[in-house]
């Protein structure tokens, strides 16, 4: 047969471009969904004692994100059906760059404004980020909410070792906050690339106007359970993330050193997201996951609590295992519903409402931690909650008959 017979290489489709670019550009929002949060965690102290701001501003620091994401994020869908999914998230990483480089300023007002401003800009994704990977790719969610988990956990990860180093580096832990504003630069380019991209619409589309309200799914069993667990986690990892690093300073443990530690918790969802994932695609294997990382976290804080020195690098592993409760909650709801604007309506509710639990979490730390003088008080409060996520948690796998 002629070479010339050789059938030729299938030319690179709009569609084709838009699904590269859409998965290049959803990963690199996953990247900066911690790194804000990860990097403010590790320079807490520092950042108090440059600017001196009061310990309510300390607890109050921790406690923003979850607010700003419960607040903008019950807003998305309205956003996201007048703009379209794309441009919101593209107006919304802009967003995440402007908080994040406004934080440069060393000024506890700059602090506060760019943590709001960058963090509501994240609520958006995070609400769209479910949905975006089911309408995108709606016969790899298991691989696509993997992926994002993971990239998310790198960067969580990157940015607790890296912070203190980094802030040493530029001179203060002001500038320091402000080098993470450069990824989340990375990800608006992209995805303003992405918007640039026609691919043909689909009838899963959120452009279709399609909408059901969030507060119908609240009245569902389904609503109601994955929105506390949704909270309980969420309220767990902000508020053992958020202060880990100051319980290990107060015990004696350098802050570079407590980065570190943080950092380890937030790698072990590197490897085991996609296990956990895998376990999780039958009844049987969800029911299991959902136990075992809920009894991870419920061990971890037991250990932080009564012995915080003694094993730190243990409790850190057993947290990091309960922190694969959120590709877990992710799944849940990316796979839940219709199609895709039912997917946004149990997603904003999960979220907002989720958050606004979860910010009651690192304010009630921080605050506990300054009226008591102690870790104590604090850490059996979060084993009480890890408690509550574990009951939940059975709860909304058991099998109903």
């Amino acid at each position: 047969m002629s070479r010339n017979t050789a059938t030729p290489t299938a030319p690179t489709t709009p569609r084709t471009r838009a699904g590269l670019l859409t998965a290049v550009a959803v990963l690199l929002v996953a990247l900066n969904l911690r790194l804000g949060m990860s990097s403010a965690a590790a320079l807490l102290d520092a950042l108090r004692a440059d600017l001196g701001f009061s310990p309510f501003v300390a607890a109050l620091l921790p406690t923003l994100p979850s607010l700003c994401f419960a607040a903008a994020g019950a807003g998305t869908g309205a956003v996201a059906r007048r703009l379209g999914a794309e441009r919101t998230v593209l107006a919304a990483v802009a967003a995440l760059t402007a908080g994040l480089a406004v934080r440069a300023v060393p000024a506890t007002w700059a602090l506060l404004a760019g943590t709001v401003l960058g963090m509501s800009g994240l609520a958006l994704c995070n609400v769209l980020l479910p949905t975006l990977v089911r309408t995108h790719f709606p016969e790899r969610v298991g691989l696509l909410t993997g992926l994002c988990t993971t990239t998310l956990a790198l960067g969580a990860t990157l940015a607790s070792a890296a912070a203190v180093p980094v802030a040493g580096a530029v001179g203060s832990p002001s500038l320091g906050l402000a080098v993470w504003a450069l990824p989340a630069l990375v990800a608006t380019v992209v995805w303003g690339a992405r918007t640039a991209v026609r691919a043909p619409v689909t009838s899963a589309s959120m452009e279709s106007g399609e909408r059901i309200s969030p507060w119908a799914m609240a009245r569902t069993r389904l609503g109601a359970l994955v929105t506390a667990y949704f909270g309980l986690q969420a309220l767990n990892a902000y508020a053992i993330t958020g202060w880990l690093p100051s319980l290990l300073s107060g015990h004696g443990m350098s802050e570079s050193a407590a980065g570190v530690v943080l950092a380890v918790a937030q790698a072990v969802g590197i490897p085991v997201s996609f296990a956990v994932l895998a376990l999780a695609k039958g009844p049987a294997g969800l029911r299991g996951a959902f136990v075992a990382v809920s009894a991870a976290m419920l061990a971890g804080f037991a250990g932080l609590l009564v012995a915080p020195m003694a094993l730190p690098l243990v409790w850190a592993v057993l947290v990091g295992l309960g922190l694969c409760s959120f590709p877990l909650v992710l799944a849940v709801i990316a796979r839940s519903g219709s199609g895709p604007a039912q997917t946004t309506a149990l997603s904003t509710l999960s979220q907002s409402l989720g958050y606004l639990l979860a910010a009651l979490g690192p304010l009630a730390v921080g605050l506990l931690h300054d009226a008591t003088g102690g870790w104590t008080a604090p850490m059996a409060l979060l084993l009480a909650t890890a408690a509550a996520q574990l009951a939940v948690g059975t709860a909304l796998t058991r099998r109903r008959p």
